[in-house]
């Protein structure tokens, strides 16, 4: 029983048996007298017990919110409209509008501002879709991009964020079973060979080539050069998409040579021209290459997403016509109708997380571009949720933008599952820039990395606490006593965190513990709820539509439908 209730309940069993005792005839001076004594003696016993117990204040040093006024009430608040142009008064403006709430202490809600670059760390089941991602997306006061490798986040918020605008989703591996309503252009904004190799540069790497241990110092970077060429090219000729630099590459074509050559770009026709003759054996290995590292979009499932639909090798057959999506629109839309870019797809071999990558990065240039316009910041802000960061959204430059994107109100969360599969992707000294550059990190449940944990530990510190020591001789015992400094938190409890808990790591504030707020104990899950039956029942019948009926798993779901209609 907690000590504030058991000390209530014999406070009151003690007025029970004094209004006994007064009854039965006992004078009222004695009564008196006895709650004198009676109160004095628990007096004495506790000033004894605060100086002589040992006691351990480690959970009232990390519920401190001393370091974080602006992240509370009023400071939040006032911080907040400071980056709202939009907005002049925070008097009668929805907190959402102004910060996003990361967690409590006690009954005070925690706001993280529009210009902070979040880093998330949690394991795998320990709350970061439910009270992370989730609730970045639904309280978010202008558009939002996230990624995924599941259909939560499509289950959970799709529906209400149609509510608030429209809904794109990129979904090529059937995760969600969302279906496809427009197309991108992946090459559709390049004019230069350097535009063009950052594309390049995102697949190579995802494939393991450059920057990795099997990167080789002449074939990989030719295999670059060749995609960025061919890539260019498309660009410049109208009518050319990324079906083209496919088959180029396949082919070994000139086409790309002629192409650079009759836009002007010299340079690169020249470039073009020496590559085509290499020997044979050369020249394989660097268009195999190529192959290797645009192997994600050579499948249909995917490449008809970046291309357009008269290109499809099986036509359309939907009723609604697949329109080419404007990435600024993200940017530009009218007031009260925010839209929602859900981006999904698995890691692996069959990932299509080069293009996530190169899309996101995308919004991020157009981003910085509509900040200037703006005035210096995306108003309202944008925000970006960065679910499996390390494994399907690998931006090479995430961190030399960590520092530079929140300036601009384009406000990231990317979630990773421990520390060391961010080390794997940057390396360790691109991610200790990550980790410096973010101005707000939480570190959640299921870190299991002894290292880590240790590095969370030394970061909290350490507090006095009293220890005695008892020793024996040949005159007795004796005993003495002394403070030592031991971890607020040790490595062990870091690793043992419950999952409604976490680590708020701030710039300028000592770590403190924070209670999450997961959207299924918020007053608001019923409307989550409600969506997420609809999009479940959604999901099954698209499924069933795209595994065909004699399918075992779609004849099940068809069962289950019949059964809940007859129920």
């Amino acid at each position: 029983m907690p000590l504030a209730a058991t000390a209530g309940l014999l406070l009151l069993l003690g007025v029970m048996k004094i209004k006994s005792m007064h009854e039965s005839g006992t004078p009222l001076w004695m009564l008196v007298g006895l709650v004198i004594l009676v109160v004095a003696a628990v007096s004495v016993a506790g000033v004894l017990a605060w100086k002589f117990i040992p006691r351990n204040s480690a959970h009232a040093k990390m519920r401190s919110t001393t370091d974080v006024k602006d992240m509370i009430g009023r400071g939040a608040a006032e911080r907040g409209l400071g980056l709202r142009a939009s907005i002049t008064s925070a008097k009668d403006v929805e907190m959402k509008q102004l910060a996003v709430a990361i967690g409590r202490v006690g009954k005070k809600v925690l706001y993280k501002s529009y210009e902070d670059f979040t880093i998330i760390f949690m394991g795998p089941r320990s709350n970061k879709t439910s009270a992370v991602a989730v609730p970045r997306i639904l309280s978010a006061p202008g558009a939002v991009v996230n990624t995924s490798n599941k259909p939560d986040l499509w289950i959970l918020t799709a529906g209400l964020r149609e509510q608030v605008g429209p809904v794109y989703a990129f979904d090529p591996g059937s995760i969600a079973y969302a279906p496809q309503t427009w197309w991108w252009n992946m090459i559709g904004h390049l004019e230069t060979l350097k535009d063009a190799n950052a594309i390049a540069d995102q697949f190579v790497e995802d494939s393991g080539g450059a920057g990795s241990d099997r990167a080789d110092p002449f074939f990989t970077p030719t295999a670059r050069n060749l995609i960025g060429w061919t890539m260019l090219a498309a660009a410049l000729e109208d009518g050319r998409t990324m079906r083209d630099v496919l088959e180029w590459i396949t082919t070994f074509s000139s086409e790309p040579q002629n192409i650079l050559a009759a836009h002007g770009k010299r340079r690169e026709a020249l470039a073009y021209a020496s590559l085509l003759e290499l020997p044979n054996d050369t020249k394989g290995g660097v268009y195999g290459g190529a192959n290797t590292a645009l192997a994600c979009i050579q499948d249909e499932d995917t490449l008809k997403w970046i291309t357009p639909p008269e290109t499809w090798e099986t036509p359309h057959e939907g009723a609604a016509p697949i329109e080419e999506l404007d990435l600024w629109n993200l940017y530009a839309y009218e007031d009260g109708k925010a839209p929602t870019l859900y981006l999904m797809s698995q890691e692996g071999s069959a990932s299509a997380g080069p293009v996530l990558a190169t899309m996101v990065n995308r919004i991020f240039e157009l981003g910085d571009r509509a900040a200037s316009a703006f005035g210096g910041r995306v108003d309202p802000p944008i925000t970006i949720v960065l679910d499996e960061c390390a494994n399907i959204c690998r931006i090479k430059r995430l961190p030399d933008l960590a520092s530079h994107l929140g300036s601009k109100s384009i406000c990231v969360d990317a979630i990773f599952q421990s520390e060391a599969q961010a080390q794997a992707v940057w390396g360790r000294d691109k991610y200790d820039a990550l980790w410096s550059a973010s101005t707000v990190r939480i570190c959640g449940a299921g870190l299991q990395d002894p290292g880590f944990a240790r590095k969370l530990s030394d970061l909290i510190g350490t507090h006095k606490v009293r220890e005695k020591n008892y020793s024996y001789g040949r005159g007795g015992g004796s005993t003495s006593e002394h403070l030592v400094r031991e971890p607020i938190m040790p490595p062990e409890d870091i690793a043992a965190m419950k999952k409604k808990h976490a680590l708020l790591v701030r710039q300028e504030a000592k770590p403190i513990l924070i209670d999450l707020m997961p959207w299924y104990n918020e007053p608001d899950s019923g409307d989550i709820v409600a969506v997420k039956d609809i999009a479940t029942a959604q999901i099954q019948q698209s499924a069933v539509v795209a595994l065909g009926p004699d399918n075992p798993v779609a004849r099940a779901l068809i069962a289950r439908q019949q059964a809940a209609l007859e129920a």
